[in-house]
């Protein structure tokens, strides 16, 4: 009968080395990058997109604040300011410049108006296109004082700015992080330059045999 050969357990020092690591064991290796350089890049990497989410943040955070303001200012133009009729003193032959969401041209001419507080005023008022002398054109008015004051801000004006002012801090912090990532590589890069010339040096009369 054929005898079976004897299955010898695995021992540490089996002259197999099969307990020995591959020489090319994967173990250890790729958890940091081999370079300072590397290292200092994958920092600013690390560093550069927890900013990237702070941008984000202050972005947001800023359009929130300036919605608010805005509705408050609106909120203020809806008492303090009042809409009334004015009536052009002078005809208004011709306009110089251009109000584009109206489609017509602006100018300011002489008019008479009455201040919420029934005293008459005269002065300038915006006038879209040509108007004849007594017309009657609506102009916003100071409660308080009867003065001209600007048109009133409305929540859609108040949500432009808001945005307006969301994306240009977006804007403006990207432009700055991207100017520093490109800091950090352009540095590693001259370093990386120099690291190699020097092991050129080093080494390439022994590749040469020189």
């Amino acid at each position: 009968m054929e005898r079976t050969p004897d299955v010898q357990p695995h021992r540490p020092g089996n002259p197999d080395h099969s307990d020995r690591p591959h020489p090319y064991s994967a173990v250890g290796t790729d958890r940091s990058p081999r370079r300072v350089t590397d290292r200092i890049e994958s920092a600013a990497s690390w560093v550069l997109g927890v900013l990237g989410l702070v941008l984000v943040a202050a972005a947001v955070l800023t359009g929130l604040q300036l919605h608010g303001n805005g509705i408050d200012q609106a909120r203020a133009d809806a008492v303090n300011r009042i809409s009334v009729g004015a009536t052009l003193l002078q005809p208004v032959e011709s306009a110089v410049g251009a109000d584009a969401a109206a489609g017509a041209m602006q100018v300011t001419a002489p008019a008479a108006w009455v201040a919420p507080d029934g005293t008459p005023r005269t002065g300038t008022v915006p006038v879209l296109g040509s108007q004849p002398a007594g017309s009657t054109v609506p102009v916003w008015v100071d409660r308080t004082s009867g003065a001209i004051a600007p048109p009133p801000v409305d929540e859609l004006q108040a949500a432009v700015t808001a945005v307006v002012g969301a994306l240009l801090v977006l804007m403006v912090g990207i432009l700055a992080l991207l100017g520093l990532r490109a800091l950090v590589r352009a540095r590693c890069a001259a370093r990386n330059h120099t690291e190699w010339a020097r092991e050129w040096a080093l080494y390439e009369p022994l590749w040469s045999g020189r």
